[in-house]
């Protein structure tokens, strides 16, 4: 296991701890077929690697911006170098937030995961080859934070009661995490502005997804510039966990530190953007 992979390992599982009770879990069991606990494997955390769209208004409560964010994942395997499981496992997001002296972070959205027995992820198939699939799953988004000038961000999100398929996600012991809603998703990700071209970015998440009029959607061609502070086309890098309490624990909200929070995902960015760099 590379020191990388260590690093990612280290970052959300000390992010899973400040956001979750004692005595939590810190692994689970999945099957991205969706057909059982005993074709599912083992893990602790899962890499992800995807695009997304941001937008940016003004905003003087924030004395920054307001942002919106729409984009699409792909879960991959241990090293990064290929799809996790026998089923493509996708993530389809849109999220809110703000940028500012005030503080940065997240205020709201939904994430979406779906499995999908063909990969054809950052294809025109839905959105991106993201949300064609079965859907197996639905996180609120309740909190995070975000640091605009390194451009690394980690949030955590809730799932929403009743929305977990059955056959996929399992506790150590073997039990159908489907029929618990004290479930939650912590994500990390080192985000780069990129330049689209080549790619279907633009049309599939930027104007279909997201809404966007301007170039690139109007008929206009859309030109990446890094300067551009109303929006711009990124490439993310990052490591997801499910976290969960074991069956004779009591669930209880805890306050997530935010403090801490930009420090693990400065950590978990630094480790993301150098296996990017690798390949």
């Amino acid at each position: 296991m590379r020191a990388t992979r260590l690093t990612l390992l280290t970052a959300i599982t000390a992010l899973a701890a400040l956001s979750q009770p004692a005595q939590a879990s810190t692994g689970w069991y999945l099957n991205t077929a969706g057909t059982g606990w005993s074709d599912a494997s083992f893990v602790s955390s899962l890499n992800v690697a995807g695009a997304g769209f941001i937008q940016q208004k003004f905003s003087l409560a924030a004395l920054g911006f307001n942002f919106t964010e729409s984009g699409a994942y792909q879960v991959l395997n241990n090293t990064g170098s290929a799809p996790f499981g026998s089923h493509d496992l996708t993530v389809s997001y849109d999220v809110t937030g703000s940028v500012g002296l005030l503080g940065s972070g997240f205020s709201g959205g939904v994430i979406n995961l779906y499995s999908d027995s063909v990969f054809d992820f950052g294809s025109t198939n839905g959105l991106y080859g993201a949300n064609n699939g079965t859907h197996i799953a639905s996180f609120t988004v309740v909190g995070g934070a975000v640091d605009p000038i390194s451009r690394q961000a980690g949030l955590q999100a809730n799932l929403v009661s009743g929305s977990l398929a059955s056959g996929y996600f399992f506790d150590l012991a073997g039990n159908d995490l489907s029929g618990r809603d004290s479930l939650s998703l912590s994500l990390g990700v080192q985000s780069t502005v990129i330049n689209p071209s080549g790619t279907h970015i633009v049309a599939e998440i930027a104007c279909e997804q997201a809404g966007f009029t301007g170039a690139g959607c109007n008929g206009r061609p859309y030109r990446a510039s890094f300067l551009n502070l109303g929006w711009s086309t990124v490439q993310d890098v990052g490591v997801a966990t499910l976290n969960y309490s074991a069956l004779t624990q009591q669930v209880t909200a805890v306050p997530e530190p935010t403090t801490a929070l930009m420090m693990l995902t400065g950590l978990l960015g630094l480790a993301a953007r150098q296996r990017f760099k690798k390949g």
